[in-house]
């Protein structure tokens, strides 16, 4: 059995650049229940104390026993604690077969970061995962599986009211562009095993100078890749709408959070209403002109107290523009807030009430949604007085009349990819360390968006290649597989379901 421990060493702090102290507070947590705890160590001359009220911890790891008194304290009797020294701990912990169980563990104490420990009972090694990984990579180099995750530039040209990007220390930031050139130095090592590549995730990837360059050279060289990015469509213009086109884009994810101009207009500031739309319809009448199956139209919609009721005529909306799937999404709390007025969190009975409508137009106009979960609320939604959502502002607008001519071509046929090729990850808890790599700030390596940790920093010693297939990565890999607790995915919105992934039926 896996034992897990989190720890994290409040005092003194790596800041303070101490090499001793007589007194070190933090926390310590196991996944299993802590019945008494002393220092192993015989040189150390110092008192401990665990089980002090640590409520702010409890808040944030609720799924560990005596989360909330977790608290520590150490006092130096004769001497200070040397904090270069690692402290050797033996607890008494609770296990479900042997009643009590003794465990060793040592601790960072100049750490001042959140610290996981894992003991293996079982003593499932590292070389028995070996043989998984092994037959991963004789699979991936047959049936490229990777989906790498980026933005190519630092920019947008909105403050939507719940992106980080309305903070200025985000948008005030110097620009960051990548080039074509620097793109393709950076995936052509681990191009082979991917199979579809995202050019954005935080930003607005239509401010890059190098966007439409950028595609040229992705279908150019690597034809085998699915190309998807998202955007805001502001900048969805002709001359985009001919290489999305031509360089054969696979999927193109759209973001709008309303039906009206005053509703997206005030969720989306900066935009335009009319501009958005325009552009959409215009990319969708240039997919029928040439009979094109793709770029495949998604469109995102952030669930909002005051846009909700908006919602079931979206899908009206969205019929009308040729979108395939409507990814409707909780607002996710960030470091800038945690509580915002906006979160249906806060609205749980109006948002089962709209769900329900969603799910109906759905039905109605034969379009695949995604959404959360109802909340588990005994409460009935009293109808507010709501104006009367019209799509009249929506019909009204032509498609952008601006045109380039684009060059015919017949639309790439890529290798089918099949889930059961990598059926002996099934068991896994989750993929996405299999099957992601996201690149943060254009150089830090994760296995997704919300993992706290980096597998590592492209530089010129490290390649996505050498990164992907690294220990560390590895080491995720290992524990998802085995279902093991990974304190970096402890925020992640998917296994909350805010950011549902199924399709309702």
């Amino acid at each position: 059995m896996i034992t897990n421990f989190l720890y994290c060493i409040d005092s003194p702090a790596k800041k303070d650049h101490l090499e001793f102290s007589d007194r070190i507070v933090g926390w310590l947590l196991c996944s299993r229940r802590i019945v008494s705890a002393q220092i192993s160590d015989m040189d150390i001359q110092a008192v401990l104390e665990y089980g002090l009220p640590r409520p702010d911890v409890a808040l944030h790891f609720k799924d560990f026993p005596d989360n909330s008194a977790c608290g520590f304290e150490i006092k130096a009797e004769k001497t200070p604690v040397n904090l270069k020294n690692k402290l050797h701990l033996q607890l008494l912990v609770e296990d479900p077969k042997a009643g009590l169980k003794s465990i060793n563990i040592a601790l960072d104490l100049v750490s001042s970061q959140i610290i996981s420990i894992e003991v293996d009972d079982e003593q499932l090694t590292d070389e028995s995962y070996l043989k998984v990984e092994e037959h991963f990579v004789k699979t991936l180099k047959k049936h490229p599986w990777l989906t790498i995750r980026m933005d190519i530039t630092n920019k947008c040209n909105l403050k939507c009211i719940m992106c980080h990007y309305k903070e200025e220390e985000i948008y005030s930031r110097p620009t960051r562009l990548i080039t074509a050139e620097q793109l393709q130095h950076k995936i052509k090592d681990i191009a082979p095993y991917v199979a579809h590549i995202m050019l954005s995730c935080g930003f607005e990837p239509l401010m890059s100078k190098h966007f439409n360059d950028i595609l040229k050279m992705l279908f150019t060289n690597y034809p085998h890749i699915e190309i998807a990015f998202c955007t805001n469509a502001t900048l969805l213009n002709a001359d985009t709408r001919k290489s999305v086109i031509e360089n054969d884009v696979t999927q193109v994810l759209l973001s709008l959070d309303g039906v009206t101009k005053n509703t997206v207009e005030k969720i989306r500031v900066g935009a335009s209403y009319n501009k958005i739309i325009s552009n959409i319809k215009a990319l969708r009448d240039l997919k029928k002109k040439f009979k094109r199956n793709f770029p495949v139209l998604i469109m995102d919609f952030v669930l909002m107290k005051s846009n909700i009721h908006e919602a079931p005529a979206f899908v009206e909306l969205c019929a009308d523009l040729g979108i395939s799937t409507i990814d409707f999404r909780h607002l996710v709390g960030n470091i800038y807030f945690s509580e915002h007025e906006e979160m249906m969190i806060h609205n749980k009975a109006k948002y089962n009430y709209f769900r329900q409508l969603i799910i109906e137009k759905a039905r109605k106009f034969c379009i695949d949604v995604r959404l959360p979960e109802p909340f588990d609320t005994k409460d009935d939604y009293k109808n507010e007085i709501l104006s009367e959502v019209s799509l009249n502002e929506f019909y009204a607008i032509p498609p952008d009349a601006e045109s380039i001519e684009v060059v015919f071509k017949p639309e790439t046929i890529r290798q089918c990819r099949q889930e059961s090729d990598f059926e002996f990850l099934s068991g896994a808890s989750c993929l996405r360390p299999f099957n992601e790599i996201m690149i943060v700030d254009q150089i830090k390596i994760r296995p997704c968006s919300y993992y706290n940790d980096s597998m590592g920093l492209l530089d010129d010693e490290n390649t996505l290649f050498t990164i992907f297939f690294n220990d560390k990565f590895k080491k995720v890999r290992q524990r998802k597989l085995y279902d093991r607790f990974d304190h970096n995915c402890i925020n992640c919105p998917i296994k909350s379901n805010l950011l549902p992934t199924e399709v309702v039926k």
